[in-house]
């Protein structure tokens, strides 16, 4: 639901059909967290990162960061994958803005 749409209330205390359907239909959902916005800024900025370097970008908590990311990739703003790695040991996880 956008912050702009007004949801309307029947006497009764219900949303009427149509007002339902088009909350049901909103593509994602509001972004609540001021945190959430400046991480995706970051993102859109400079494109894919590591959590370390939004770590270090954003002077925060690196639980705090991982909360975030949470947030917006199960809202469907962000999109987690690693690097193709030929070489042994763990690739790195980058994270970017969901199409």
């Amino acid at each position: 639901m956008s912050n702009n749409q007004v949801i309307k209330i029947t006497e009764k205390g219900r949303r009427t059909s149509s007002d339902l359907k088009s909350t049901l239909e909103s593509e994602k959902p509001a972004i609540v967290h001021e945190l959430d916005r400046n991480v995706l800024e970051i993102l859109q900025n400079k494109g894919p990162l590591t959590r370390s370097r939004l770590v270090s970008l954003t002077g925060i908590a690196r639980s705090t960061l991982y909360d975030s990311l949470l947030r917006l990739i199960l809202k469907g703003y962000v999109a987690r994958f690693s690097e193709d790695r030929r070489q042994r040991g763990r690739p790195k996880i980058y994270y970017k803005i969901a199409h």
